[in-house]
């Protein structure tokens, strides 16, 4: 019984062994037939679809589809994506079975930018500068005015620019803020000045620093003062000052 016991294990192990062989050797000379791209993104907009990732490649002539999945080379795949301005991280590129799974996570975009010369681009949340697609359709809070910063592959935002992102930052960790405040003006003398979506008033916020303050003071305004007296009571609100927010009439 335990030599038919043993005899029955060397030929289960063999036989697994076999069709692992087998299948080593098989694999690679299936062919492709399709690629599966899933993209992963915060925004409601997805900049790099399927249809732009099997577009990039065919002008890069990178056949995939048809070919066998030895001589497929995922490192070129690879290295063409990772220099997409769209992509933040690429999770995987492997095969399954006769299908190339492409999965990477897009850049989360938090600011649409009109620089002073009016040409467009994005910023992600880690400052990265983004090409400008009209795929975006988010609503994103804009940036204009004085802004010296011109997009450039690879960069990340400065100056004026980062001191208008830190402040994007503590509006869209609010709901009230984030659908108050929908654009950010930098004015000639390199002021922030931020644009309401209630009332007509210039909103001077100076810089960055003291963020969290001025936007409590700025929500207690909205709510406690301008809901009663009337939100085009005011033609500014000067948010610069410790504790306190000027208001000039009209």
């Amino acid at each position: 019984m335990r030599y038919f016991k043993a005899i029955t294990r060397i030929f289960l192990v063999v036989s697994v062994l076999t069709i692992v062989i087998i299948a080593m050797v098989k694999i690679p000379q299936r062919r492709c037939e399709t690629i599966q791209v899933t993209p992963h993104t915060a925004n409601q907009s997805v900049l790099l679809t399927q249809q732009d990732v099997e577009q990039l490649l065919a002008t890069h002539e990178i056949e995939i589809v048809g070919k066998k999945i030895k001589d497929v080379d995922l490192t070129k795949v690879s290295e063409l994506l990772v220099k997409n301005p769209y992509i933040r991280k690429i999770n995987f590129i492997h095969f399954a079975g006769k299908r190339l799974l492409i999965d990477y996570d897009l850049r989360n975009i938090v600011m649409h930018v009109f620089d002073k010369e009016g040409k467009q681009y994005f910023v992600d949340d880690e400052g990265a500068l983004v090409p400008y697609t009209s795929k975006m359709k988010d609503f994103l809070i804009i940036a204009n005015g004085n802004i010296r910063q011109t997009y450039k592959p690879g960069t990340t935002v400065a100056n004026e620019l980062q001191q208008v992102l830190n402040v994007v930052h503590k509006i869209l960790a609010d709901e009230f803020y984030t659908a108050q405040f929908r654009q950010i003006y930098v004015n000639e003398q390199r002021q922030l000045e931020l644009v309401s979506t209630i009332g007509n008033q210039i909103i001077l916020f100076g810089s960055d620093s003291d963020t969290d303050e001025k936007l409590d003071n700025l929500r207690v305004i909205y709510k406690e003062g301008l809901s009663r007296k009337g939100y085009d009571t005011y033609t500014m609100l000067d948010a610069r000052y410790k504790n306190r927010i000027i208001a000039k009439r009209k």
